[in-house]
Parts: structure tokens; sequence; C-alpha cells
């Protein structure tokens, strides 16, 4: 299908790269100027597919994947992007990829005070009134102060909602990071995309915010994973109350909780669904919350989302977290360990070969076929550690492992 919207020098950029060496595509990632370009067609090449997957989630996880691959691009060896971005252009051959909308030809409007240009854009997304979204985005692009409110405004208007495990906010999350700096153009096209994207989709189930904190009792000190483990809702939900005074730090502790789940083994029973709520939780963590009204209505979203994955037994396969823990702190002592072990996992991190050993894990996933969902559990998992802190940053090199490599 022809894509009316892609320029010719996105073309002209796309046809290069594709054809070209490992050397040549070295020298069009090395100027800023080419590598600009590159990644803005990248981004008009996947709007028809974008735009066509609707509330498909697994043509949405494609759009998700392939974001995240170009939001990786700055770490990855040319040879290995080359690969992952091949991989996924096949995968989304794959795809419907109807005729883009007319409407989004329109040029940008004409400047407005800020101020204005909110209220229209906030009456243009209620009403999904793409006639005028249009123009307004492209005009609001052009500004570096209107374009961060539009960021703010898209992470706070999608953040809340549950639905396929908050894939609205995974795919805004791999959005941003692989868009956020583009030209007007392209940056305004792929907010489009992922408004359009959330106008299809179906409302998450709605979830009532309590008032106040749950009373301290021998209940509510169970820890999250205990009541996830043992499926006890009543412990969890006061445990997530009696925190909900500090949202964010919550919604931190449910991230480490899942984390645990999965090292644990509990993730059989659908893989997929719990590595978006893993992705999703992560992303949270990143995300503009404006108000502790709003952030307690995410927090109690994503609890109630993880509260559909408890109930599980500890597999034998792997030792417990205190073990685990043993292991770490003893690691440089032990023989070197298989790569791909946790482990291998472990000594990577104690031995400062962290980096590398995340760069053979994306290598093994590229001739493993870019799996499912691999790239944004990937990067997730790699700046948990940053955003989660404390004495379990550690621990999260461990999922990638569980979920693809075990």
């Amino acid at each position: 299908m022809d894509n009316l919207i892609m320029t010719p020098a996105s073309r002209e950029i796309l046809e290069r790269w594709r054809s070209a060496s490992v050397v040549g595509r070295a020298a069009l990632r090395a100027d800023p100027a080419q590598q600009l370009l590159l990644h803005s067609a990248w981004q008009e090449d996947i709007l028809p597919y974008w735009w066509s997957a609707a509330d498909n989630t697994e043509a949405l996880q494609v759009v998700v994947d392939s974001q995240s691959i170009w939001a990786a691009a700055g770490q990855l060896p040319v040879e290995i992007l080359a690969a992952a971005v091949g991989i996924q252009e096949e995968k989304r051959a794959l795809l419907t990829a109807a005729p883009l909308p007319d409407l989004l030809k329109l040029e940008a409007s004409a400047p407005m005070p800020l101020d204005m240009e909110v209220d229209l854009l906030s009456k243009a997304v209620e009403e999904a009134d793409l006639e005028h979204l249009v123009p307004l985005l492209q005009s609001m692009a052009d500004d570096e102060n209107a374009r961060r409110v539009v960021l703010n405004r898209l992470a706070q208007r999608l953040a809340d909602d549950s639905h396929a495990q908050g894939l609205r906010s995974i795919l805004f999350g791999e959005w941003h990071d692989a868009a956020a700096g583009l030209p007007a153009r392209s940056f305004a096209l792929g907010a489009l995309a992922l408004l359009h994207s959330h106008w299809q989709q179906v409302p998450g189930v709605a979830v009532v915010v309590p008032e106040g904190r749950a009373s301290r009792d021998p209940e509510v000190d169970k820890p999250l994973l205990h009541a996830l483990r043992e499926r006890d809702l009543p412990a969890f939900m006061g445990r997530i109350r009696a925190l909900g005074d500090q949202p964010l730090d919550a919604i931190r502790q449910l991230f480490l909780t899942v984390t645990l789940m999965i090292i644990e083994g509990g993730h059989r029973h659908d893989p997929q669904a719990l590595m978006r709520l893993y992705v999703w939780l992560g992303t949270l963590l990143t995300l503009p919350h404006r108000s502790l009204r709003q952030a307690r209505k995410v927090l109690f979203s994503a609890a109630a989302c993880t509260f559909g994955f408890a109930g599980w037994q500890r597999r034998e396969d792997w030792p417990d977290f205190s073990t685990l823990a043993a292991y770490r702190d003893r690691a440089l002592s032990e023989p070197v360990p298989a790569h791909f072990t946790w482990q291998g996992a472990l000594y990577a991190a104690a031995s400062g070969t962290s980096a590398d050993w995340w760069l053979q894990l994306a290598e093994r996933a590229v001739a493993q076929g870019n799996p499912t969902g691999f790239w944004p559990i990937w990067r997730t998992a790699q700046r948990a550690g940053q955003v989660t802190g404390g004495p379990l940053a550690w621990i999260h090199p461990l999922v990638v492992l569980r979920f693809y490599f075990d």
C-alpha cells in the first residue's frame, strides 16, 4: 500500500538504510541530520499499520516492539539494530495497512497563546475531533513548551487505563522515547496515531479509589508478594490503601512485587499479559502525575490489574530469593557461570560487565526473530534499577531471562 504521508526524503533514506552495508549504515547513523531523518522516516513508515491496528492487541504489540527498537537505537551496535529493524518490518508487513485519512495532510494552524491551545487540545481530544486536532498538534509541535504540554497531557490522559495491562501507557512510553525529539511533523503524526489508538481501544475497568488509609492491623502488614501469592484480596488491598498517601512509592512496591512474582515463575498462565503489566508499572514510574488524586487513581487501577495475576506456587527450578541474594554477594569468588543463566546475570552485574551482557541478550533475541514483547522488557528491565532504587535494584535482569531464555 502506498503511504501518501511519507515524504520523498523519508522514502529515499529508508531505501538507503535498507540497501546499505554495515559501514554505510554506521555512516548514516553517525551524521546527526541523517539520523534524525531516518528516525522520522521510521515513524512515517509505521503510520498505516499503527492506524489500522485499532483495538487489536497483537497488532499494537508489533507497534510497541517497533517503537522500542527505535528508542533503543543509540544503545545498539548498527548490525544488531539493522537486523532488529528488518525483522520488525517483516512482522509489520503481515498486518493490515489501510489508507490513512486525508485529514492528516492538514497544515499547522496559526500559533495562539499556550493556554488557549491547551484548552482547544483538551476539547479536541475529548471529542475525538481529528479535523481540529491535526492542525493544532502540528502547530504545538513547533514550540518546545507547547510540545512538553502535549506530552504531559497525553501521559496523564492514558496513565490510569488498565485495558490490556496498560497498553495505552506502554505505547505512549515507547513512542515518547523514540520520537519525542523528532521534527514537528513526525512528532504530531505520532501523537495523532497514539490518540487514534486510544479512541479505538475499549476502556479499562473503572476502579473505585477509596478515601483514607487502611487501619494498621496484622492483615495490612502482610507483604504484597505474600498476599498476591496466596490470593488474599483483603490483605493485598489493605496494604495498597495503607500506602495510598504515597502512591508513587506504592507503585514502586507493586513493580518490585511483580518482578519477584515473575522470578518465582508465577507467569506461566498468561506470559504476554504479565509482560505488559511489568512494562506498564515500569512506565508509570517515569510519567508525570499532575496531582495526588490522579496518582492515587493510577495506583488503584494498577493494583486491581495486578491482582488479576494472583495465586501461584513458586517453581523450584530457580533458588529462592535469599539464595539468589547470597550468590550475588559472592559471585566474583565463584567459577564464571554460563552466560544466559540466573548466575550469569548476577555475575555480570558484580563484575561490571552488565553492558556487554545486555547487548549479548539483544543479539540472542535478534537471532530468535525478535520474540514478541522482548524489546520493551529489555528496555524496562535495564532502567528499572535506577527507577526503583533500593537494595532490590539488582533483580530486574532476571525478568528477561525468566520470560525469554528460561
